[in-house]
């Protein structure tokens, strides 16, 4: 029984690395690479003896392991989408791995899908052509026909300057303002219920002071106030107009 256990054993090379085991050992998990180990393979070397395969060996390590234990663990060593090819070739499950590794072994799903959303972006970055414009409101098929009329031309030119700030130096412009109306309106509402106070001003002094600067104060934030609402009044009665109609 020795004996047939002993001519059970099998060598394989994997990247330079040579790893011995039994052909027992690689049936515990059927359909996979590993498991169908004959000697008709072309991988095998009848002078040596053994398998040759030109892998990742530290991957392979924690492949055979796995065969082993029934656990598949991650190297730390190996970024996630190499464990992942080398998992496919040898025939094995990436949802196996052990969850102590998993919040590890996942990292790179989310670096990639964060990469992706990036990529995105950039691509809606781009300034768009009149094409692809066209499309958007709806009058492909007049642009194609040379029918666009001055209305639609004008849509199209206002939604520019206030949805792609990159498009021109007046979009830019107006994105800009947007900002600084914003900022303004959020200082003045900050702002405008504080009033300055002297402590070595009678208290009667005080109070008409405080109540004329507070008349000033109020005054300007009043106007300051307008000035920003009206902003955003025309802003979004604009990109209502081209928009919806």
């Amino acid at each position: 029984m020795k004996d047939g256990k002993w001519n059970d054993r099998v060598t394989l090379n994997v990247g330079g690395v040579r790893h011995e085991t039994y052909k027992a050992t690689l049936k515990k998990i059927p359909a996979t690479r590993l498991s169908r180990l004959t000697e008709a393979l072309v991988n095998y070397d009848p002078v040596l003896n053994e398998y040759f395969y030109d892998r990742h060996p530290d991957v392979f390590a924690q492949v055979l392991n796995y065969y082993r234990t029934g656990k598949l663990h991650y190297p730390t060593d190996v970024c996630g989408p190499l464990f992942e090819e080398e998992l496919e070739f040898w025939g094995l499950d990436s949802n196996q791995v052990e969850p102590c590794c998993w919040s590890t072994y996942s990292i790179h799903r989310d670096t990639q899908a964060t990469l992706a959303i990036l990529d995105k972006l950039d691509i809606e970055g781009e300034k768009l052509g009149d094409e692809e414009i066209a499309r958007a409101f709806g009058f492909e098929e007049a642009y194609h026909g040379g029918t666009l009329t001055r209305w639609q031309r004008l849509r199209s030119r206002v939604w520019i300057l206030f949805d792609e700030p990159h498009s021109s130096t007046t979009a830019k412009c107006i994105a800009c303002a947007s900002v600084f109306f914003i900022c303004l309106s959020v200082l003045c509402f900050c702002l405008k219920s504080h009033a300055p106070k002297n402590e070595h001003e009678p208290e009667e002094l005080l109070q008409d002071h405080g109540n004329n600067i507070a008349a000033g104060s109020h005054r300007t934030f009043f106007y300051l106030e307008h000035a920003c609402n009206a902003w955003f009044t025309v802003e979004i009665a604009l990109r209502c107009l081209v928009r919806f109609y």
